[in-house]
Parts: structure tokens; C-alpha cells; sequence
């Protein structure tokens, strides 16, 4: 996952939902309202970001902020799932990666035993853009979290520890609950998805990542436990960049120690794209999103502008 591009998952955009009757032309939906905006995180640099809303509606709406994946990546990766989130009736703040795109900055590469320095780098940037959103005029400041993927899962938790009050909710696709250790050891012995596998037996997988006992790097569960915001987990069984085995074990023991914080659900036979392996085709992930947001009173009806 820290190796390569990992995108979020591409919803169905609403453009082809409704035939063209909502858009001025493809790549400019109708029901997508755009606005420039610049990010200034806690050490001066300056993000470029995209403030996408629904155009036509009037009170004030649940917002976003969506996290990269690893890589030098910007807002145009996430295009996609930008207008599904409005489609919705959510409003979205989407940013190019510090050093990437039109985004000050340098872009921070390094990773191995510095894991946990670039993230801490990475989450003063989403931080930094939740609280941009926060006061936004057409936003409810009450309703507002993070969305993302991958390597996302680390740098939330991070982020949300700065982030006064905290974010209502965070949405988690393909995310790791163990440490950049482990799914640096997993993704090696599986080849990450793009790469021969050094094994291919899932038993003989599974007992090698239990028996992991060199460099933690980064190790999130001492923010998963101590965090109270509600955290949707979208996994993917067959998942060869992410532990997902692993990462359950991990939520599970914090849910039986008392903290109720983290819902999950694993679609057994999804990757790391969360689509299933056996088709192509993408698992239900939108409609479990939206379905969780209804019911931790984020969005208060069925959506759909």
C-alpha cells in the first residue's frame, strides 16, 4: 500500500445516472457546485483545494474532507468519488498532496523507519483542511469527517487527535488496523497485488504476519482505542496490499474491550479496489456508506439532491 498508487474506490458517477439530464457537459455535472480554496496547514504550507457542494441546495449539508492514498497524488484522482459524495447531498473538500499538483510544499517520501514521521506530516495537511471546512458558510460544522483509503487509515486517527471538536465520523475504505510493519511484511509476502507472491498459501500467510516481530513503524492502535468517533471500516477479504484478517482481529479486540467506536464490514470476495475479484465488479461500498452515515444521524434522508 506505501509503495504504490492506491485510489479510493470510483463510485457510478450521477452523470450517467441520469442520462446527461443533469450536466452542462461530462466533465461538468450540473448538480456540482466548485469553488477554489487554498489550505494553509500548521507549518505554512499552503494546499490547493476544491470546495465541491450541491448547487441547489440551501441549508446547510454534511461535509467531507477526503484523504489520499499513498502517492504523489492530486485532486484529480478523486473526481469521481467527489460527485458521487454530492450526488448525495454531502459537500466535499478534495486537495492536491503538499508538493504535488498546484500544492506547496515537498512531497514527503520517505517511509520505512520514518512511517510514522511522514504521516504525522501528511495528517497536520488533512487536519488542517477539515478545520478549512469546517467554517464554511453552507456547511454544518456539527456533520463533518473524513472520507479515505489505504494509507489513509493511519493518517486520520493522527489527524483527528489535532482536530477540536473532533470530526463526527470517518469512512475508511481498505484501510489498515495494523501497524505499517505488518502490511509492509503482508504485502511483500503477497507481492501487494502487482507484484509474484513469495507465498501463496493463506495459512502459511497468516502465521508468518502472527509471528511478525521486527520494526512497528507506525502502530495505530493506541489512537483506535482511545478514539470515540464513529469509524466505518470497508474491507476487502481478498485485499493483497492490506492485512484484512489482521486488521479485524485488531478492531475486534478493541470492540471487546469497550470501545464501540468501529464498525466493520469485509466483503469476502473484494480486493484492495474493493471490486470482486470474481466479476470486476465493485462491492456495495456506496450504499453501505450512505446507509451508516443515515443511521449516525449524518445525513437525515434517503439524499439524493
Amino acid at each position: 500500500m506505501n509503495k504504490k498508487r492506491v485510489g479510493i474506490v470510483v463510485g457510478v458517477t450521477a452523470a450517467i445516472l441520469s442520462a446527461g439530464i443533469l450536466t452542462f457537459h461530462p466533465s461538468r455535472p450540473l448538480y456540482v457546485k466548485n469553488r477554489a480554496i487554498e489550505i494553509v496547514s500548521a507549518d505554512g504550507t499552503v494546499l490547493a483545494g476544491t470546495l465541491s457542494r450541491p448547487r441547489w441546495v440551501r441549508q446547510r449539508v454534511p461535509a467531507m474532507v477526503i484523504v489520499h492514498g499513498s502517492g504523489p497524488l492530486t485532486r484529480r484522482e478523486l473526481v469521481g468519488d467527489v460527485r458521487r459524495l454530492v450526488w448525495e447531498g454531502i459537500a466535499v473538500l478534495a486537495y492536491d498532496k503538499r508538493g504535488v499538483g498546484a500544492s506547496q510544499g515537498v512531497y514527503p517520501r520517505s517511509w520505512g523507519d520514518g512511517a510514522e514521521a511522514t504521516l504525522r506530516v501528511l495528517a497536520a495537511d488533512a487536519a488542517a483542511a477539515l478545520d478549512r471546512l469546517r467554517r464554511e458558510s453552507g456547511v454544518d460544522p456539527t456533520r463533518v469527517g473524513f472520507f479515505g483509503a489505504s494509507q489513509a487509515s493511519w493518517i486520520i486517527p493522527i489527524a483527528a487527535e489535532s482536530v477540536r471538536p473532533p470530526p463526527r465520523f470517518h469512512v475508511i475504505l481498505s484501510g489498515a488496523a495494523v501497524s505499517t510493519g505488518v502490511e509492509q511484511l503482508y504485502s511483500d509476502l503477497t507481492g501487494d497485488g502487482h507484484r509474484p507472491p513469495q507465498l501463496t498459501q493463506a495459512s502459511e500467510i497468516r502465521d508468518r504476519v502472527a509471528a511478525y516481530a521486527g520494526p512497528a513503524g507506525f502502530e495505530p492502535a493506541p489512537l483506535l482505542r482511545a478514539s470515540r468517533v464513529p469509524t466505518l471500516w470497508l474491507l476487502g477479504e481478498r485485499d493483497e496490499s492490506v492485512p484484512t484478517f489482521a486488521s479485524v482481529r485488531a478492531l475486534d479486540a478493541i470492540r471487546a474491550a469497550g470501545n464501540p467506536s468501529h464498525t466493520v464490514i469485509v466483503y469476502p470476495d473484494a480486493n484492495h479496489g474493493l471490486r470482486l475479484v470474481t466479476t470486476g465488479e465493485a462491492a456495495p461500498v456506496w450504499a453501505d456508506t450512505f446507509s451508516w452515515l443515515r443511521d449516525q444521524g449524518v445525513l437525515h434522508s434517503a439524499g439524493r439532491i
